[in-house]
């Protein structure tokens, strides 16, 4: 049997790779002067989220119980993302969830940022801004026109009558609509020296006698002369009439910022863990399966890059898309399922080896036996993550749609954060399908069309025959497997009991504030500190470290009734740097959270997983039919909530909260779990029909888990 494959094959895949590899990471771009043209977008072009990068994270509400219209809270957004625009805030995520009457906007920290004041950028986000022309000095004064008759408004200095002294003002516009009501008004008004009043929402900002007739469509808005107006009052009141009134007047219900240096020492970490992780897999790839091992790192590098376009932008058919920690992290199950394909692979072709085939045979029937697990084990990793986009993504998105019947009470929350791990984690999986499988089998069939390669040894034969291994007997020794999980799980759920279950603010609702700090100090002075400054005795205080920056970190939580503003912290920071200079406090993260925004995110996380379970269980159930079919889904998902309580237990014994990183990381080991459970049942399968029905199940498993 001659293969397939040609020696340019290998070539050409290997380059095309590598091409993709470097322009996927570094772009192109040309510079002409100080003008960069960007032709393919590269990593640095990557839009990474607050927990990263650093920002702000707000979900604004109407105030006071107000039942807000689907189109109400529509025309909100449009005002929103004007305003934001206005403030040169351009990398925003914003979302509508109408199930709540909720707004979630989501916006970075600007590129060398240091003064920016995020409460007062989301009170000026937030700001109805209504801005109404009436009769007379009284807010009940009848209407002449409002802000949708004002074509446009400008900040303007200078002196508005001839003589008179330089001030602040805002020069307006009017449509053709505004003009003409403006003009009756001063026309009837002039005659009587009436007077016309300006209010921007409840509040006067300027009143004036009417002495003349005003027809040319535009007029001034001045301040009085005990209270002018600054150069920060007018040109924010000419934004806010610019960007058009909001429907309705909105609260904060939550709200939290993470430190710019925070996110990028994370990343930064994180860039240095992915190049170690990814040498060690290439070493331990190519010792354990030398030539087909090597080649499958070329292709695992080709499905990281190509992943990492996918959310760069590199193909300008698909928008960028925002990159969270959770997103880091779909990106990493991906590639250990990327490494899994080629690891069931080579160890196929290795056996088929050993089994006395030649090369072009072993390759043959090595691919066609391991792409059945492949294909099982990533389309249970499909199912999760189409449930992750389907509960955490826009309302409007594809998988949220599909999906409705079983989120609809929950709405669109969180959608940036684990949503990316859900888009990232499905394309990684499906890239793994056209580099781990492909292009892998591309490249090892041109490998093995060339003679100075065709030796076996190169794909994982021995040169001398192994010793026969003495097979284990798995299934006698099940009682004892059984007993050591069942007291494991015994222990995890007493823990959990005694030390009890510690939630995030993220789940809770509260108040988190994260310090770092230098030295040590005595936690209960601390505390009687943070206590008077912040003006609660209700706090809890916790000592740790950032593992991606070295810093020993404070956090400060206060329970679900309390929030915190911008300047409450810098007073607890001034008060902590007087008492204790030496520690240097500085500020790192605050978290608001409302108590019912955190509910439902821990609400809306359990049935994710639940209903990823269920639909993983049913899968199963259907594969694999022929060696037990739902009983062998029951048992798959009874050892995954074994291996989910583990990490449910490494949390409980550390005594750390409960919080979305621990959702992401609960979904991680769901997916490696259920992959190798989905390996060894489809030896099962296989060795099933191999072996006949004579063949007990005792044999049958232990010869295929061996």
């Amino acid at each position: 049997m001659k293969t397939k494959g040609k020696a340019w094959h290998l070539v050409v895949t290997v380059l095309l790779i590598l091409a993709f590899v470097y322009t996927a990471f570094f772009g192109v771009s040309a510079k002409y002067g100080d003008v960069t043209t960007t032709y393919i977008k590269g990593a640095k072009d990557i839009r990474f989220g607050v927990d990263i990068k650093g920002g702000v994270n707000v979900t604004f509400v109407p105030s006071e119980n107000y039942d807000a219209t689907e189109e109400q809270l529509e025309a909100a957004q449009l005002v929103i993302e004007n305003r934001l625009v206005a403030l040169n805030v351009t990398d925003y995520e914003l979302y509508v969830d109408p199930s709540s009457d909720s707004l979630i906007l989501e916006f970075p920290w600007q590129s060398g940022e240091t003064d920016f004041d995020p409460e007062s950028a989301i009170q000026e986000i937030g700001t109805t801004a209504y801005l109404t022309f009436r009769e007379g000095s009284s807010a009940d004064g009848d209407l002449i026109l409002d802000g949708s008759m004002i074509e446009s408004a400008a900040a303007q200095y200078g002196p508005v009558t001839s003589g008179g002294a330089s001030e602040y003002y805002v020069s307006l516009k009017f449509t053709d609509e505004g003009a003409k009501a403006f003009g009756e008004a001063t026309t009837r008004l002039a005659a009587s020296n009436g007077t016309i009043s300006i209010w921007l929402d409840d509040e006067n900002v300027s009143t004036a006698t009417v002495n003349a007739a005003i027809t040319d469509g535009e007029a001034i808005i001045t301040s009085s002369a005990s209270n002018p107006f600054t150069q920060d009052a007018v040109v924010k009141m000419a934004r806010q009439i610019n960007s058009g009134a909001l429907p309705f007047a909105l609260k904060v219900d939550s709200y939290s910022t993470v430190s710019p240096s925070l996110g990028e020492n994370s990343l930064s970490a994180m860039v240095l863990a992915g190049l170690i992780a990814f040498a060690l897999i290439v070493v331990l790839m190519t010792a354990l399966y030398r030539l087909p091992g090597f080649l499958a790192c070329i292709a695992l590098a080709g499905q990281v890059a190509a992943t990492l376009a996918f959310v760069s932008g590199y193909f300008p058919v698909f928008e960028s898309f925002t990159l969270t920690l959770p997103g880091i992290a779909g990106i990493i199950l991906a590639i250990g399922m990327g490494v899994d394909a080629n690891v069931i692979t080579a160890e196929r072709i290795k056996e088929e080896l050993r089994s006395g085939k030649s090369l072009d045979g072993a390759l043959k029937s090595g691919f066609a036996r391991g792409l059945t697990p492949i294909i099982d084990g990533n389309v249970t990793i499909v199912i999760v993550a189409i449930v992750l986009m389907g509960a955490f993504g826009p309302s409007d998105g594809l998988f949220a749609k599909a999906l409705h019947f079983v989120f609809f009470a929950f709405g669109p929350s969180t959608a940036g954060t684990i949503y990316a791990f859900g888009y990232t984690l499905l394309t990684g999986v499906l890239l793994n399908f056209v580099f781990g499988v492909f292009a892998t089998r591309v490249m090892i069939r041109g490998a093995a069309s060339i003679k100075a390669l065709r030796n076996p040894w190169l794909y994982g034969a021995d040169k001398n025959a192994p010793a026969e291994k003495k097979p284990i007997n798995f299934v006698s020794l099940r009682k004892r497997f059984l007993t050591i999980s069942a007291c494991l799980m015994a222990a995890i759920v007493l823990c959990a009991v005694v030390l009890g279950v510690r939630l995030d603010t993220e789940f809770t609702g509260g108040a988190m504030i994260t310090l770092s700090y230098e030295d040590s100090f005595d936690l209960s002075a601390v505390q009687k500190t943070a206590s008077a400054a912040l003006g609660s005795k209700d706090l809890t205080l916790q000592t740790g470290e950032n593992v991606a920056t070295g810093e020993q970190t404070l956090k400060i939580s206060m329970p679900g009734t309390e929030t915190v503003t911008t300047d409450e912290v810098q007073n607890l920071l001034d008060s902590l740097n007087e008492q204790y200079p030496d520690n240097a406090f500085a500020q790192l993260s605050l978290s608001n959270v409302s108590a019912a925004m955190g509910t439902k995110f821990l609400q809306k996380s359990l049935v994710a997983v639940v209903f990823a379970l269920v639909l993983i269980l049913l899968y199963i159930a259907l594969r694999f039919k022929n060696i037990g079919g739902l009983t062998g889904g029951m048992m798959a998902v009874l050892a995954l909530v074994n291996d989910l309580m583990v990490v449910f237990g490494t949390f409980v014994l550390l005594r750390t909260p409960l919080d979305g990183n621990f959702i992401a990381a609960m979904l991680t080991i769901l997916g490696y779990s259920i992959n190798d459970t989905v390996v060894v049942y489809d030896r099962i399968r296989e060795n099933r029909a191999l072996m006949g029905k004579k063949a007990s199940f005792e044999e049958l498993v232990n010869r295929s888990v061996n």
